[in-house]
């Protein structure tokens, strides 16, 4: 079954249009949320298209549109509403960075398809597999910060939020059947409340894939080169990668030409991209060659033999009983909460429980197996 036709979406574009988008919202006992970023056309990205979907009604809320959002935070924030995502960690921290809203009620059904342990955890996947609904994924990737936008990636758009309900009314028996769902209900309103906001963009020559094989010379000509990519990204508003690569500056570090022509020998330069900033890229190389800098490493933080002992039990532990129960580690204990426990020394099952409290039905099934864990011994 392809995509079927959709009714036709409501456009909110002014103060007008969003006052009776939240009139609505605030009286719905779910909504689901989606959004687009340009995270692959500009320097800092954001948020660009926010879609709001209840039972009756699809909203595309264009952002660009409004000084401020602020009405939203309220119905984001009721927690007689559950407001469903899919993968919804992103869309969290980038509505987070650009305007501070607080979320309370999630589901997010990529954490429940996780749990009903799908091979395919992807939305498109999912749809197909619980809904007969095939979507179009053209505009994956497309350029969500032009306008207009395009009737065809407005569609795109809506699909993305209009049939989340149905999924989550879709997985939420099968939860139930298997017992996860208060575990799912718990993992998404911490992912809500842990998710932090999205940074933007910062200059960090460590970010870069290959500098932690790099000697004392070449890391202190790749900061510098680094810093000149970053000064050209800006002010093109582009991501750092589409003015060179990563490879194409390790590569420079690594040979430190002395000459133009050198940069035409290097793999990872196209002869366009030489003819554009290869006196830029001279100039960096030589500018740095007359006074190179000293760039310290980062010390990695170390953690204890303790720690990493109850680390490696917990570890192997969610590992084996995931096997048993036919799903992901994670879904038994996640990462994060893995660490957390491992950094504390436990004596008494109680401390266990406080610091799961925010999950205290996964408390309840694996409590007491945790604590057996860590009070194991090395012989």
């Amino acid at each position: 079954m392809s995509l079927p036709e959709m009714p036709a979406p409501t456009l909110v574009a002014d103060a007008a249009g969003l006052s009776e988008m939240v009139s609505h919202l605030s009286g719905q006992s779910a909504f689901a949320i989606d959004t687009e970023s340009d995270s692959l056309y500009a320097y800092h990205e954001k948020v660009c298209l926010m879609q709001i979907s209840s039972e009756e009604r699809d909203f595309l809320v264009d952002p660009f549109r409004f000084e401020s959002l602020e009405a939203l935070g309220p119905v984001f924030a009721d927690e007689g509403i559950l407001k469903v995502f899919h993968a919804g960690d992103y869309d969290l921290a980038c509505l987070k960075r650009d305007y501070h809203f607080t979320f309370v009620n999630l589901f997010d059904t990529m954490l429940a398809a996780t749990a009903l342990a799908e091979p395919n955890l992807g939305l498109a996947g999912l749809l197909e597999k619980y809904l007969g609904i095939t979507l179009d994924k053209k505009y994956q990737r497309a350029n969500w910060g032009e306008r207009p936008l395009k009737p065809e990636m407005l569609a795109y758009a809506q699909a993305d939020s209009h049939y989340l309900l149905q999924l989550q009314a879709a997985l939420t028996p099968l939860l139930v059947a298997k017992g996860r769902l208060d575990i799912v209900q718990e993992d998404s309103n911490a992912l809500a409340c842990n998710s932090q906001p999205l940074k933007n963009h910062t200059e960090n020559v460590w970010r870069i894939k290959g500098v932690k094989d790099l000697a004392p010379e070449a890391l202190s000509l790749l900061q510098a080169l680094n810093h000149l990519r970053e000064e050209l990204a800006e002010q093109q508003d582009r991501p750092p990668f589409k003015v060179f690569s990563d490879r194409a500056l390790i590569e420079i570090a690594q040979t430190k030409p002395n000459f133009p022509q050198e940069l035409d020998l290097l793999p990872s330069l196209s002869a366009g991209q030489v003819r554009r900033y290869g006196k830029q890229l001279m100039h960096a190389v030589n500018t740095w060659r007359k006074k190179p800098a000293v760039v310290k490493r980062s010390r990695v933080e170390r953690h204890s033999d303790a720690e990493m002992k109850r680390r490696d039990l917990l570890s192997e532990w969610r590992k084996e009983v995931g096997l048993k129960e036919g799903v992901q580690s994670n879904v038994i204990l996640p990462r994060e909460m893995l660490e957390y426990i491992a950094s504390k020394p436990i004596t008494h099952l109680e401390e266990l429980r406080m610091l799961m409290a925010a999950s205290p039905r996964r408390f309840e099934r694996y409590g007491q197996q945790i604590f057996e864990v860590l009070q194991r011994r090395k012989p």
